[in-house]
């Protein structure tokens, strides 16, 4: 079945996207064919995963909290969607090695930086994971601003509303060539991938009726407080 199921599954969700008010994508181009990739996204809603699979062509996988493959029917769905278990508030060791065998193999996987869906639509604190990541196993970032998942189905709503949606997607973010400390250039790659989802963040606002949403936490770290938003 594999990946002829998650085309079908790829098609019902465009087919969704499309009902609900239209999914535009950008920069389709930026997405190499082949090869380990790390595709970076904000978390905005539970649509995301959903709204990744749609925007982008190539399979892409998933991790999922283990309770969720235990619900009759949909654990069998995610994981023919190409979703992998991870025990929430579990060894983070167990996340490296699944992370590790899937890049290693060539594929592309999902990671959401933020950790945790915003509560206010405004991009969260960066964790530094990302930088890590694709250090470790040489493995491109490829940035995803998404916008629109966040209006339609936000924290504590259950029933979707209708609305448009966009995926921007940023050129590749590759670690340097030169040699160098480790941390150091995981930590560059992580300020990359921050300024690039923020510069594609302004990009999706840009000629929007709405309002952008503003972090807090970003607005206390511009005013001379601790901590990056």
């Amino acid at each position: 079945m594999g990946e002829r199921f998650y085309r079908f599954s790829q098609w019902c969700v465009r087919w969704l996207f499309d009902v609900l008010g239209g999914l535009e994508v950008a920069g389709c181009g930026n997405v190499p064919g082949e090869g380990p990739l790390i595709v970076a996204a904000n978390h905005a809603s539970y649509f995301d995963p959903m709204l990744l699979g749609a925007a982008i062509n190539r399979p892409l996988h998933f991790m999922a909290r283990r309770t969720l493959f235990d619900i009759p029917g949909f654990g069998w769905l995610i994981r023919q969607n190409q979703a992998f278990p991870l025990e929430r508030g579990g060894d983070s060791r167990e996340a490296l090695r699944g992370f590790g065998e899937l890049l290693g193999q060539g594929h592309a996987v999902v990671v959401f930086p933020e950790g945790t869906r915003t509560r206010d639509g405004a991009i969260g604190d960066i964790r530094p994971g990302v930088g890590m990541l694709s250090e470790r196993y040489s493995a491109p970032i490829l940035p995803v601003y998404i916008w629109g998942t966040f209006q339609s189905l936000p924290r504590g709503r259950l029933v979707p509303r209708f609305h448009r949606f966009k995926a921007l997607i940023g050129p590749p973010l590759r670690q340097e060539t030169e040699e160098g400390y480790r941390k150091r250039k995981r930590q560059r790659l992580t300020d990359a991938f921050r300024s690039t989802i923020r510069a594609l963040e302004r990009e999706a606002w840009r000629d929007e009726q709405e309002v952008p949403p503003v972090s807090l936490l970003r607005l206390w770290s511009a005013a001379g407080g601790e901590g990056t938003a």
